[in-house]
């Protein structure tokens, strides 16, 4: 996620929206009812009620919500005061690179692997939608220091921001299918997901690539990220082979879907080619595995804010490790239970997040008790990391059946 561009989004009326798959288009969406039961997480981190609409297509298999009256109304609201990256003054998040066990910035791993896997001219024309801070044209100048660089928001209040980038070129204050001229690559990084209509989008940036042009995609892999669900306005909740189907029929060549650039997401590079399909294709999945998954996902989501809430009851100080997504989620669900967040990256250390203060790990004492609001694949990982501090880490439920998800 970046920014205020999330509001790029094209609203479709409640008129227009016909309970058909987002993806393949067929109509046999099966709703998973318990989801409506869940607290929602705005994808700027911050609580937000339950009252949410959850499905799967039974053709394609995909996951999504409901572009419907009530979710555009959601999504309003979220958009009005929306704030990315608040909890360390709109600076990217950091990650693990799992190449090299360095913390560094999201999209700096993501370019860079992006230039690793195609070859790209020194020069030419790239177009960020949904621009927000520049984090991506940022990134995208280090890697590619030759090229005219391009952003799209739907307000220009980041453009001073924008223009400290020695390659920026010009900022577009409008919605995608109004953004002049062509480019040699665009770059949505964490707004797919956003939109009513990502098939739209997608056919629309068809048009905005040169022939042979790239389209880098980021998003969430919900296959492997539980707490995707829990997000209000993310609609479209993206396994490699949904991402890979709606690409193909928008009209894309697509190259490769990866999913170890960054933990839980998925990277995926797609060529405007003049040997692109016309037909329009459908994944014949294994659909009901993927209906008891989805179920499997939502169980450990309660059983994760169940858990959370027994160590909570304690005497010791009670702390959150991590202040994004699941953390926030869980402190919403706790109140004042939480009496402090952990977290490594520096940017966000001594700040203060929901009215409590944000720890390094080598802060806390032995008379606290940290719980892990992670995957369980991460908060192993981290937990062997600090393990010898003297705090006592709490680490989240095994994942039972979550472990083989369907592709």
């Amino acid at each position: 996620m970046k920014t205020i561009n999330k509001k790029s989004v094209n609203h479709c009326s409640n008129e227009e929206y016909n309970d058909h798959c987002l993806i393949c288009e067929s109509d046999q969406l099966e709703e998973i009812v318990e989801f409506a039961a869940l607290s929602r997480i705005t994808s700027d981190c911050r609580p937000f009620p339950s009252g949410g609409r959850l499905a799967v297509c039974k053709g394609c298999g995909a996951v999504q919500k409901y572009p419907d009256k009530n979710w555009l109304s959601d999504i309003d609201l979220i958009y009005s005061q929306y704030s990315a990256y608040f909890q360390a003054d709109g600076d990217e998040q950091i990650i693990l690179d799992s190449r090299t066990g360095a913390i560094r910035r999201r999209s700096d791993v993501i370019l860079e692997r992006m230039t690793e896997s195609i070859d790209l001219p020194a020069n030419g024309k790239a177009l960020d939608i949904g621009c927000g801070s520049g984090v991506t044209l940022s990134a995208l100048n280090k890697v590619l220091p030759g090229w005219e660089l391009y952003g799209q928001d739907l307000d220009k209040r980041n453009e001073q921001r924008l223009e400290t980038n020695p390659g920026f070129v010009e900022l577009f204050e409008c919605t995608p299918e109004n953004i002049p001229g062509q480019y040699d690559l665009i770059t949505l990084i964490h707004s797919l997901e956003h939109f009513p209509s990502p098939s739209g989008l997608l056919k629309t940036i068809l048009t905005k690539l040169s022939p042979g042009g790239i389209l880098l995609v980021e998003v969430c892999n919900t296959m492997q990220n539980p707490y995707d669900l829990l997000i209000a306005d993310h609609l479209t909740h993206f396994s490699d082979s949904s991402l890979k189907l709606i690409a193909e029929n928008s009209g894309f060549v697509v190259d490769v879907v990866e999913t170890d650039w960054v933990s839980k997401e998925l990277s995926m590079i797609a060529i405007n080619s003049e040997h692109s399909l016309k037909v329009k294709k459908n994944i014949l999945s294994d659909s009901e595995n993927i209906v008891a998954f989805v179920h499997d996902q939502i169980s450990w989501l309660l059983a994760m804010k169940h858990a959370a809430e027994l160590a909570s009851n304690t005497s010791d100080r009670f702390g959150i490790f991590g202040t994004s997504i699941c953390a926030t989620w869980l402190a919403g669900v706790l109140g004042d239970r939480v009496s402090f967040f952990v977290d490594e990256d520096p940017s966000r250390q001594g700040k203060e997040y929901m009215g409590k203060r944000i720890e390094a790990p080598q802060q806390i004492d032995a008379n606290s008790k940290v719980y892990m609001a992670l995957i369980p694949e991460i908060a192993d990982k981290i937990s062997a990391r600090i393990g010898d501090l003297p705090m006592e880490l709490v680490l989240p439920p095994s994942y039972t059946s979550l472990g083989n998800s369907p592709s």
